[in-house]
């Protein structure tokens, strides 16, 4: 059995507790009931002015992100070739045609200590969301809240300070959303790993003011201490939020063969009531995704998981009030990939590989009645696990069953680590209200240096189709920073979400190599910039061809009409002599109907006279 444990905060009336009972795609998995370890209420301004009362001098010292030692795709037993059909062997599905220029785009954040320290922290965990006045980023760093219109900055507060309220002493991983629905934020993080403390925090605003007053909560992840959480996930519908967390062992550092999927009444959430959690448990379960949901009406929350690189699989689950379902292995029809991630294999300028991404999908989004995802994967497939020749960045579009739909790979088939052709890593997407599609991750490539990216698709353009990818900000120097460790780390996400004001322009949130500060291991920094796209009509991404339509005995008028229609051209008009009943009407065409020929290609017609 599959399987993660969900904690659900509220409606947990009938229930069946206890764990290890048979789940899957149609039998629930069983639930356990927890309780909110510490609430609180906090003003984000008032702890700004705490924080800039607070100085640190001397140069920076090490804030390293805990990193437990992870398997390449953990909750994978299958290691043999796909046993499915094979791949529909789709092109990259990359347009010549560019993707729309930013219409805005600046700093988010420096690479800087926590305020009133000197500690830097490596990788950020870039999260970030947009309101309609604000714009909030939430780094392992700092909490920045910023007017949306020109960047400029509002507040900052550093995230030990935010979640200090609710007994954290060393939160990380940080995640933030922007509900348009309810005019909320929602904030999740983890915090103090390797023992009994370890909790999920989660908060909500009261306003679409981030600046303002915020509900915190924490809930402890394992009263024994036997293990610790890490990377949290987010996601919501209106009458659920989510919040995954994968376990490993305090002893060994090890995954432990968990997960676990924080999930709360969102009606008590916004409420400010604190009402007791729940907990499913999904053993092997590792780093499920739930999606945010755009919809008022759509009661079911999903969530979708990485398979096994190999086979090309992945996971769906369908979770309504506190019932969760799913998690069969589902086939993307894209075809395998190889493991990306593990070292450091990102290629730059002046060498000082970055550390890559693995597979495990970066966020998820419900859009229209279909779930988005985006993952970085290693190209081509059947090459070394964690060592390919290339990464490039996958997105998925499914339905409401977990069926594929539509999805492409954003990818340089040409490069190598050392030719300049370009790696892409660590994605996020978003998709608006007529489907347009964006998607931001990094680029690297080893003539130049870490960049911010995107690629964008209008719902329009062809199916599994991705416009050229786009830089938002170019690297400003070689990027090295492991404080003395094993991994020049990056990452380990990134965020993209629609305009809460016109649901069409798409913002993302990427980071980049800022300016180093000396030379060798330590002067790296990062950056973090934002970008957002405003699409207006899509340009044709390429000349459709003209498809010959049927128009013998139609009148000429209407077979006019028709060719265009077609993408064709109206071309010699030859008249012939007929009974009347076929003066005016076609009596011949050459194409002969059905054919594909090139774009606005000539029809010639016989009409009767």
């Amino acid at each position: 059995m599959r399987g993660t444990l969900l904690l659900i905060v509220g409606g947990i009336a009938g229930l069946a507790l206890g764990v290890g009972a048979q789940a899957g795609a149609t039998t629930p998995y069983p639930a356990t009931r927890v309780g909110v370890s510490r609430a609180s209420l906090v003003d984000f301004a008032q702890l700004s002015r705490f924080d800039a009362q607070r100085h640190a001098y001397g140069p920076l010292h090490p804030g390293l992100m805990p990193e437990p030692q992870e398997r390449a795709e953990p909750n994978v037993h299958i290691t043999v070739a796909s046993p499915f059909a094979p791949p529909l062997g789709l092109p990259d599905g990359r347009l010549s045609a560019a993707s729309p220029a930013p219409s805005q785009g600046f700093l988010a954040q420096r690479d800087a200590a926590r305020n009133g320290t000197t500690t830097s922290f490596i990788p950020p965990d870039t999260a970030g969301a947009v309101g309609p006045t604000r714009l909030m980023s939430t780094l392992n760093s700092n909490y920045v809240i910023q007017d949306r219109a020109d960047g400029k900055v509002l507040a900052s507060v550093s995230m030990s300070t935010f979640w200090a309220s609710v007994g954290a002493v060393m939160p990380f991983d940080p995640r933030v959303l922007y509900d348009p629905y309810s005019g909320r934020w929602l904030v999740a993080a983890v915090a103090d790993p390797g023992g009994p403390a370890s909790a999920v925090l989660y908060g909500i605003s009261d306003s679409a003011d981030p600046t303002g007053s915020w509900h915190l909560y924490s809930v402890g992840v394992d009263p024994t201490g036997a293990t610790w959480a890490d990377f949290p996930t987010l996601g919501f519908n209106q009458s659920t939020v989510a919040i995954g967390v994968n376990l490993f062992t305090s002893a060994t550092g090890e995954y432990a063969g968990l997960s676990k999927l924080f999930v709360i009444d969102y009606a008590a959430l916004r409420a400010n009531t604190v009402f007791a959690p729940a907990a499913i448990s999904i053993p092997n379960g590792f780093t499920i995704q739930p999606a945010v949901t755009y919809s008022l009406t759509e009661s079911t929350l999903y969530l979708v998981e990485h398979g096994a690189s190999g086979a090309g699989t992945y996971y769906f689950f369908s979770l309504v009030g506190t019932t969760l379902t799913g998690g069969a292995s589902l086939t993307n029809p894209l075809g395998p990939w190889t493991i990306p991630g593990g070292g450091d294999l990102l290629p730059q300028r002046g060498g000082y590989p970055v550390a890559s991404a693995d597979a495990r999908i970066g966020n998820a989004v419900f859009r229209n009645g279909h779930i988005y995802y985006a993952q970085t994967i290693g190209l081509p497939a059947g090459g070394q696990a964690g060592n390919p020749r290339r990464t490039a960045v996958q997105w998925i579009e499914l339905d409401g069953t977990g069926a594929f739909v539509q999805g492409g790979r954003i990818a340089d088939r040409s490069a190598t680590g050392s030719n300049g052709g370009r790696w892409y890593a660590y994605p996020s997407i978003s998709v608006n209200a007529v489907d347009d599609v964006l998607v931001g991750f990094s680029a690297f490539r080893s003539t130049g240096f870490p960049s911010a990216a995107y690629a964008f698709r209008y719902g329009t353009d062809p199916p599994n189709a991705m416009r050229a990818p786009a830089t938002l900000k170019a690297g400003e120097g070689t990027y090295v920073k492991t404080f003395g460790g094993s991994r020049n780390r990056w990452g380990d996400y990134s965020a993209a979400q629609v305009d809460p004001l016109d649901d069409r322009s798409l913002w993302t949130i990427q980071e980049y190599a800022g300016r180093p500060v000396g030379a060798g291991d330590g002067s790296g920094r990062w950056a973090t910039w934002w970008g957002r796209i405003a699409p207006s009509a899509p340009p044709l991404a390429f000349e459709p061809t003209c498809h010959v339509p049927c128009v013998r005995g139609l009148r000429l008028a209407m077979a006019r009409a028709r060719i265009r229609s077609r993408h064709c051209r109206l071309g010699q008009i030859t008249r012939k002599r007929t009974l009347k009943a076929s003066r005016g009407r076609v009596l011949a065409q050459s194409p002969a109907p059905g054919r594909h020929l090139g774009s606005h290609a000539k029809v010639k017609l016989i009409v009767g006279r």
